[in-house]
């Protein structure tokens, strides 16, 4: 059921910010809006676990659509690039702040009501936020462009076999067959993907995307963020849990400082992108991931719980600098017609990232002993962060990036 989600929410990204360029992002932002809502109505009703898979994947698809016109709505209502780079900051921090909000509200939920309430809770959100959507203005779109059918076909099997693959790795191992099929199938619908967006006439991913550093930095830098932040998430929540016996809300308290850190930093990254680029915010992110991963490696089963939270509190602020200042470096470097392929396709990247981390640093600490495994994850992460910064370093232009044209 929780796998249902992800495996939607990945399998048609792409296609549905393809259909923000096509249809406008407003239109696909209202329509996963009444996804969403319908999903939440199924969970609240629904009868059995079959049930709950079904509007888990609803949800899911919900979500795929509501990234993508989130970010194409922000580029179009803010032209100047020093108040994007500002409203990118506080879209960041709401979100960072909803992942801090989210298990206590929930908790709280179904501690008064029941499971079937944080279902019932998505509905009348979800029209509050479609209520506030009908007043704004619709982005430009190419209305006459027809849908590539076979691209998006492809897509969503290349992403749903790549998404069951993780999953099942997790669970089963990299080599059984299942996760060995469900790669293949991955690998196979990957390629042909890219032979017929290369030939077509309206590809639903333009190529040309790739042809542009920044852009290619921020969606790699941003699948590797992800890779160690979920990954590492992932195996410290282990740690806490297994090695250190707290409860699952004890564990959960711990981790609240990463979100809130990130919330605060996502802030302050938006204003820091506004006057000197997103160079400065995102190698500073980096470097300051990379300290938290640092932290964090000397833990064992006696630490000082105030070291852990001291290596969350960095990897938080690291993250909530970083990503903001990537993402606003994409939006300033694409063209509006091409908005929502451009925020799907980043976005898909990141959630690439996070799938393989837990998958590959999960693998880590499993058939030897924990602690080792931990802390070699760890190493990992610092790794991985520090190549974030030095090539966001490298790369990125310094100061404001100009408004894109076309």
């Amino acid at each position: 059921m929780a796998n249902g989600y992800s495996l939607m929410l990945a399998s048609v990204l792409l296609s549905m910010g393809a259909l923000c360029d096509q249809r406008g992002a407003r239109r696909v932002m209202l329509g996963g809006l009444a996804l969403f809502a319908g999903g939440a109505v199924l969970g609240t009703l629904a009868p059995s676990l079959e049930t709950l898979v079904a509007a888990q994947l609803i949800l899911g698809a919900g979500a795929a659509a509501l990234i993508p016109a989130s970010l194409t709505l922000i580029k179009h209502a803010y032209l100047d690039p020093h108040a994007r780079a500002r409203a990118i900051g506080v879209y960041s921090g709401a979100a960072a702040a909803a992942v801090a909000a989210g298990p206590v509200v929930g908790g709280v939920l179904i501690n008064a009501l029941g499971w079937r309430a944080v279902f019932a809770a998505d509905i009348p959100a979800a029209m509050l936020i479609a209520a506030l959507v009908l007043r704004v203005d619709e982005t430009p779109h190419a209305r006459s462009r027809h849908l590539d059918l076979a691209g998006q076909a492809l897509a969503i099997t290349a992403f749903a076999a790549l998404t069951f693959g993780f999953i099942e790795s997790g669970a089963d191992g990299w080599t059984a067959p299942q996760t060995l099929v469900a790669m293949a199938i991955a690998l196979i619908a990957g390629s042909a993907f890219l032979a017929v967006e290369r030939r077509g006439a309206e590809p639903m991913l333009a190529l040309s995307l790739f042809r542009s550093p920044t852009f290619n930095v921020a969606s790699a830098t941003g699948l590797l963020f992800n890779f160690a932040v979920y990954g590492q998430l992932f195996v410290l929540s282990l740690y806490l849990q297994d090695v250190r016996g707290l409860s699952a809300l004890d564990t959960g308290l711990l981790f609240a400082a990463l979100p809130v850190t990130a919330g605060l930093a996502s802030v302050l990254a938006g204003r820091i992108a506004a006057r000197r680029g997103a160079r400065l915010p995102g190698a500073l992110g980096g470097a300051l991931a990379t300290a938290g991963a640092l932290a964090l490696l000397p833990l064992d089963e006696t630490t000082p719980y105030g070291v852990f939270v001291g290596g969350l509190i960095l990897l938080g602020a690291g993250g909530g600098l970083a990503i903001p200042a990537l993402t606003a470096a994409v939006l300033s470097e694409t063209a509006p017609r091409q908005m929502g392929m451009a925020a799907a396709t980043f976005t898909a990247s990141r959630q690439t990232g996070g799938m393989l981390g837990v998958a590959v640093l999960g693998a880590m600490v499993s058939g030897t002993a924990f602690v080792d495994g931990m802390r070699l994850s760890l190493a990992v992460c610092a790794v991985a962060f520090a190549v974030c910064a030095v090539a966001v370093a490298l790369v990125l232009a310094p100061g404001p990036q100009p408004a894109s044209g076309g």
